[in-house]
């Protein structure tokens, strides 16, 4: 074999193992959430809620705030990594329209960098424990339903296929979440006084709108003069998935929480202390709809185009070297079995 064939039979070779390589080595350590993810998702709408500072005032005529304009960030960070296990770090503002902070909640997940799932935490990470998705969905969506957790109420959630919609042009399986009970979240259990008066509850329920107003009056006998509280969520959430990538491109939340006491047959509800309804801002949707494209347009890169040209090439090399090697022992064996010429001839 001649030294042009070793050649392209070796270069050939190598970008074999360079496809492989691509596909099995690289587009796995591409296709997980990354050690440097960092992005906020904000929402805005409406809230009501307990103005703690006229409560405590005993200004009751304005105990509760109604549909005033908040924003709501959500900032999801991985902290740290660890195999194939990322710790993230689940950070919530709300914000009035002063932009003054209305309540915040903070949380640390171990999750599976590939499908989301809960891991075990890492030593020394601090992670709660949890059950199923709770930051997003996996980098593989399916159209299937999900567990999702709710941290609001620490407990699992159904996150439903509903329905696939196009979002800025990409194909979104859309996830519906419908989800109660009691409130769990420390951060969220301080916002809310562990009891009242009965003559301040009845008149912070008797405040509130004709539609919100809960409180049986004829109750106000049977309970104690200081009431002891405990509260309730219902959330409903609608996520708008992005097929490809996971990447949640939009989404909207309304949650309630009421306040509720110890009756005979059970907790009985008193008065909402919170609600909200928010969505996804449309330029939030938007940039999350550009930065799947770029992503998805990777990995098709790395899973697809990159490996086939790879192995495109070395097929075209290794077809030049048989066929310089056989062109070659062609034109040797030509040589050996042409005529041959005497010297007597020669002289003739």
């Amino acid at each position: 074999m001649r030294r042009s064939t070793w050649i392209l039979s070796g270069s050939a070779a190598v970008l074999v193992a360079a496809s492989v390589v691509t596909r099995v080595v690289v587009y796995p350590s591409v296709h997980q959430l990354p050690d440097d993810t960092d992005s906020v998702f904000e929402y805005t709408g409406t809230a009501s809620m307990l103005n703690a500072q006229a409560l405590e005032a005993g200004d009751l005529a304005n105990a509760f705030l109604n549909d005033i304009p908040v924003t709501l960030d959500r900032h999801v960070k991985v902290v740290d990594t660890d195999g194939g296990t990322a710790v993230i770090s689940d950070d919530v503002v709300i914000k009035g329209p002063d932009d003054s902070e209305l309540s915040t909640t903070s949380h640390r997940w171990a999750v599976d960098r590939k499908d989301l799932e809960d891991r075990p935490a890492p030593e020394g990470s601090e992670a709660e424990e949890h059950q199923g998705l709770v930051i997003s969905w996996p980098l593989d969506p399916k159209e299937q339903d999900y567990t999702f957790w709710d941290p609001t109420t620490g407990s699992e959630a159904p996150a439903v296929y509903d329905r696939t919609e196009d979002v800025e042009g990409r194909d979104a399986y859309v996830f519906v979440i419908n989800h109660e009970g009691p409130v769990a979240d420390p951060a969220i259990q301080a916002r809310f006084p562990e009891a009242l008066p009965k003559e301040v509850l009845a008149g912070v329920a008797q405040s509130l709108p004709p539609e919100q107003q809960q409180f049986d009056p004829a109750m106000l006998e049977l309970l104690p003069d200081m009431v002891p509280l405990t509260y309730a969520a219902t959330t409903q959430r609608t996520a708008w998935v992005d097929s490809e990538t996971g990447a949640v491109l939009n989404g909207t939340l309304e949650q309630a929480i009421v306040a509720q006491t110890e009756g005979p047959e059970g907790p009985v509800t008193l008065a909402p202390v919170n609600a909200m309804s928010v969505e996804g801002t449309e330029e939030g949707t938007k940039e999350r709809a550009d930065d799947a494209d770029s992503a998805a347009n990777l990995l098709w890169l790395v899973r697809t185009v990159i490996p086939l040209g790879l192995g495109g090439v070395a097929v075209i090399l290794l077809a030049l070297a048989v066929w310089l090697e056989l062109k070659a022992r062609r034109g040797a064996a030509g040589t050996e079995d042409g005529p041959s010429t005497s010297p007597a001839a020669a002289t003739d």
